[in-house]
């Protein structure tokens, strides 16, 4: 990556993440059970038999009732956990319980890694991916580690759709050739469909 994308990068990160850490936690709590609203109306979402969501951290679109409401509803749930912090490596994890998330990771709640858990990206219907901000093609801007871009590299984009609150949404995102667009964004306010060649 250059000098100059990486910049611009962290000055997007940066203008983002402090305008998302703004956002009262009940706030939070009503935007993210109104994107789940329409999740749920979402025919992909009432196809899908295994669904990738992420354990919320921070700011981030809340997923914890999403999650307990997809286990009820007899879905297998996976979520991201990543090994240890020199093991550039995300695997997705089955989940039966919130609580049997107990380990952190950059901060990050996640499930214990064992083979028996680990569901090959093939056998996932759907996958929800975080971000600081996205722009209307579907491009994201994370935390900067790159473990989502990676393991999106293979994975069909018309399965991932993006989880943000509308103010988190911009027309154009500083990108690189390795950053990987979602199918849907999906906000407070809107859905955004992207056309996407991935």
């Amino acid at each position: 990556m250059s000098v100059y994308l990486e910049s611009e990068k962290r000055k997007a990160r940066y203008e983002f993440l402090t305008l998302r850490n703004k956002i009262e936690p009940v706030l939070a709590a009503a935007y993210s059970a109104d994107i789940f609203a329409e999740i749920k109306k979402l025919s992909v979402y009432k196809k899908a038999k295994t669904v990738m969501f992420y354990l919320s951290y921070g700011s981030e679109v809340v997923t914890d009732s999403m999650i307990n409401f997809a286990i009820k509803e007899g879905k297998t749930v996976v979520v991201p956990a990543i090994k240890n912090y020199r093991n550039r490596s995300m695997y997705a994890v089955k989940i039966s319980k919130l609580k049997n998330a107990c380990q952190v990771v950059y901060g990050i709640r996640q499930p214990e890694i064992n083979a028996d858990g680990i569901v090959e990206k093939d056998n996932i219907d759907l996958i929800f991916v975080p971000g600081i901000a996205f722009d209307v093609e579907g491009y994201r801007i994370g935390y900067g580690k790159g473990y989502y871009d990676r393991w999106l590299e293979s994975v069909a984009s018309e399965k991932t759709i993006g989880l943000s609150y509308d103010f988190q949404i911009t027309d154009k995102l500083p990108i690189g050739k390795y950053d990987i667009p979602v199918s849907i964004i999906i906000t407070e306010k809107r859905i955004i469909k992207v056309r996407v060649a991935h």
